[in-house]
């Protein structure tokens, strides 16, 4: 006797205001080279889950946001060492790549830009951490003295 399987439930879905672009293929290439770090894993698929995200136009310029093609997200993934990571997706007319990340309990976009790219701030144990897209890795670094590393697990 055989019987057939039946796939009744889903394992992740998005919520009803995900927009389209939001979940297409190429952001979610780009959020599996973030579940990565240095070759080992980083977040369990589940991570992302429970992650928050927000919709940002990191690229200098003004933020439009019919021009879906050039709308960046950030990610809050779940709390860690203290405070989040906040994992960086950018999208432009050439298309859609892994930004980086930050970490602090918050996020704010500065007014100042580095090589095209707004600075990002974020705030933990009364400090300011500040993180800069760099023009030859293509993903925000900070540029303090963080107190926490990102280290692949496993």
């Amino acid at each position: 006797m055989t019987a057939r399987v039946s796939f009744k439930h889903s394992y992740m879905s998005f919520s009803s205001r995900t927009e389209p672009y939001q979940r297409a293929d190429d952001v979610g290439y780009a959020l599996s080279e973030l579940l990565w770090h240095n070759g080992k894993p980083f977040y369990p698929v589940t991570a992302l889950a429970e992650a928050r995200f927000a919709c940002a136009r990191l690229a200098q310029g003004q933020f439009d946001e019919t021009d879906e093609d050039n709308i960046d997200l950030i990610l809050q993934m779940r709390r860690s060492t203290g405070g989040y990571f906040f994992e960086i997706i950018l999208r432009n007319d050439e298309g859609t790549s892994y930004g980086g990340w930050a970490w602090g309990h918050d996020i704010a976009l500065t007014d100042e830009i580095a090589n095209g790219y707004r600075v990002l701030a974020t705030h933990a144990a009364g400090n300011t951490f500040r993180f800069a897209r760099d023009a030859a890795t293509g993903r925000y670094a900070c540029l303090d003295d963080l107190p926490v590393e990102k280290a692949g697990r496993g």
